[in-house]
C-alpha cells in the first residue's frame, strides 16, 4: 500500500520536473545565435515599427518602416554589412555575384540556387516583385536609377548603400544599423572600422608615399580616382601611379574608373615601387587565378626587370577577397604592410582579416595567408 505522504512528494516531484523541462525547452526556443538578428525579447517580425525618413549615400530621403523586416542587397559589401549588424535573417536573397562558386561556403544554411539577379547592373524584377522584399538595398554604381520606379510599382523602396566606399564607410554602417534597429552592433562594425582607419592616418603621418601600380583582374587594368581601389592605396600610405587619369575627359573613358585601360608602356614609364595584382576571387580560394602562376607571367612582361618593384622584390599576387574586406580598410593594412613595414611591425593584417571574417561574419577563416603571396619567378 503507497503511502500518502510519498505520493504527495512523488507528485510535487514530477511538477517540479516538467515545470524545469518547460522552462528550458522555452529557453532553447527564445536563444538566438550571436549575430542572427533575433534576440530572447525581440526578433524582425515582432518587433514594434515605427515610420521613419531615412538619407541614403545619395542623398536621397526614402521614408521606411522600421526595423526593415525584409531586404535584398545587391553587392557583396552590402550583404556583409547586413549579416554584420545581425539582421542577416532579414536578407531574403542574394545576387549571382554573392551566391556564386567564388563565395562557396561564406553565406552557410541559405539555398543560393535561386539568385536576384546576375549583378548590381542586372536585377532580375520578376524575382524581386515574387519575393517583395520591403527595400532593395543598390551600391551607387549599380542601377538604382532604373530599378526606383519599377520597384515602387510593386511596393518596393530602393535604398543606395556603396560598401566598397572608404569615405562613406561610417555614414553607410550607421544607416544599416537603424533602418534594422541594430544601432548598437553598426556602432561596434564603425569601431572596428575606425580603429584600423585612424591607425594608418597616425602611423603613416609624415611618410613619403610610395608609386604603386595596382592590377585589378585584368591585363593592365589600374583602378583611377572614382573608385575605392585607389583610395586603398592612398590610404595605404601610396600614391596611384595613375592617379592623375580623370576618367571622361580628353578621351580617358577606357573601361572605367575600377578597370581603366592603360598602355603597357605607362607602366614602364611610372616605374612602381609596389605592384598588386587583384586575382579576382572571394572567400573560395579555388576561385582566385593560381596566384604562382600570375606572378610568373608579370615577371616574365618585356621590360619589367626595369622596374622598381621588380629589382625590390616587391610583387604582391593576391585574391581581391581580403583586399576588398570591410570597405577595404583591410586592403589598406596590406599595403601599409607591404610599403612601409618599418611603420606597421605589430600589426598583422592576416589577423586583422581573420577578426573581420570569423567575428563579423561569422564563418571560419583558416588561413587568412593563403589569399596572397610574393611573386616568385
Amino acid at each position: 500500500m503507497t503511502h500518502p505522504a510519498h505520493s504527495a512528494r512523488r507528485g510535487a516531484l514530477r511538477l517540479l520536473l516538467a515545470t524545469a523541462v518547460v522552462a528550458l525547452v522555452a529557453g532553447a526556443c527564445s536563444a538566438a545565435p550571436p549575430g542572427s538578428g533575433s534576440s530572447a525579447a525581440t526578433t524582425a517580425t515582432d518587433a514594434p515599427r515605427r515610420t521613419e525618413t531615412v538619407i541614403d549615400d545619395q542623398g536621397r530621403a526614402v521614408e521606411l518602416q522600421v526595423p526593415v523586416r525584409s531586404v535584398v542587397a545587391f553587392n557583396t559589401f552590402n550583404v556583409e554589412f547586413i549579416r554584420a549588424v545581425g539582421a542577416y535573417d532579414t536578407v531574403l536573397g542574394l545576387d549571382g555575384g554573392s551566391a556564386g562558386a567564388d563565395y562557396t561556403g561564406y553565406w552557410p544554411g541559405r539555398d543560393t540556387s535561386t539568385t536576384v539577379g546576375k549583378g548590381q547592373a542586372e536585377p532580375n524584377y520578376e524575382q524581386l516583385a515574387a519575393l517583395k522584399p520591403e527595400v532593395v538595398i543598390f551600391p551607387r554604381n549599380g542601377s538604382w536609377q532604373d530599378a526606383e520606379p519599377k520597384l515602387a510599382a510593386f511596393g518596393i523602396k530602393t535604398l543606395v548603400v556603396t560598401g566598397w566606399d572608404q569615405a562613406k564607410h561610417v555614414f553607410n554602417v550607421d544607416l544599416i544599423g537603424k533602418i534594422f534597429d541594430h544601432r548598437d552592433k553598426a556602432t561596434q562594425l564603425n569601431a572596428f572600422y575606425t580603429r584600423y582607419k585612424d591607425l594608418l592616418a597616425t602611423r603613416l603621418a609624415g611618410v613619403t608615399p610610395k608609386r604603386v601600380y595596382l592590377e585589378n583582374d585584368k591585363d593592365y587594368g589600374s583602378p583611377i580616382p572614382g573608385s575605392g581601389w585607389h583610395d586603398m592605396i592612398v590610404s595605404g600610405g601610396g600614391t596611384n601611379i595613375f592617379g592623375d587619369v580623370v576618367f571622361g575627359t580628353d578621351g580617358a573613358a577606357r573601361g572605367s574608373v575600377h578597370q581603366f585601360d592603360i598602355e603597357p608602356e605607362a607602366v614602364l614609364a611610372r616605374d612602381p615601387q609596389l605592384v598588386i595584382r587583384n586575382t579576382g576571387g572571394g572567400y573560395a580560394l579555388a576561385s582566385a587565378d593560381d596566384p604562382a602562376t600570375v606572378g610568373r607571367a608579370l615577371l616574365a612582361r618585356p621590360g619589367w626587370d626595369r622596374i622598381s618593384a621588380v629589382r625590390d622584390n616587391a610583387i604582391q599576387v593576391t585574391s581581391s577577397f581580403p583586399m576588398n574586406a570591410c570597405s577595404k580598410i583591410i586592403g589598406s593594412l596590406y599595403v601599409a604592410k607591404w610599403l612601409h613595414p618599418e611603420k606597421m611591425t605589430d600589426i598583422d593584417p592576416d589577423a586583422v582579416m581573420r577578426e573581420w571574417i570569423e567575428t563579423y561574419q561569422g564563418v571560419p577563416l583558416p588561413d587568412p595567408g593563403a589569399y596572397h603571396r610574393l611573386a616568385t619567378r
